[in-house]
C-alpha cells in the first residue's frame, strides 16, 4: 500500500518515521503535513511493539490528530492487534 505511512514505536523516546526519530507531537504533525503535500490520500498507521510505550503512542496519536488524520485515515496497532479509539 503506497499511501500507507507508518509511525513506529519501540520505546518512550519518540516516534520513528522512516528512520527519523520525532520527539514531540509537533514534530509528528509537521512531518505528516510535509508528506501529505505529496500524498493527499495517505493513511497513518501507528505501530507499537508494546502498550507500555504509552507516552510515544499518545504523541503519535495527538500529532496525527493535529495534522487532520483520524477516522478512516488512521489506525493504531499494538503488537499487531488493532486498538479501538
Amino acid at each position: 500500500m503506497e499511501n500507507l505511512v507508518i509511525l513506529r514505536i519501540v520505546d518512550n523516546d519518540g516516534v520513528d518515521l522512516n528512520g527519523v526519530k520525532l520527539r514531540s507531537a509537533s514534530e509528528v504533525t509537521q512531518a505528516l503535513e510535509k508528506i501529505a503535500a505529496d500524498k493527499a490520500d495517505m493513511i497513518i498507521s501507528v505501530e507499537a511493539t508494546d502498550s507500555k510505550w504509552y507516552e510515544s503512542i499518545g504523541m503519535a496519536i495527538y500529532g496525527s490528530q493535529r495534522g487532520g488524520f483520524l477516522d478512516g485515515r488512521f489506525r493504531v496497532l499494538i503488537d499487531g492487534q488493532p486498538l479501538e479509539l
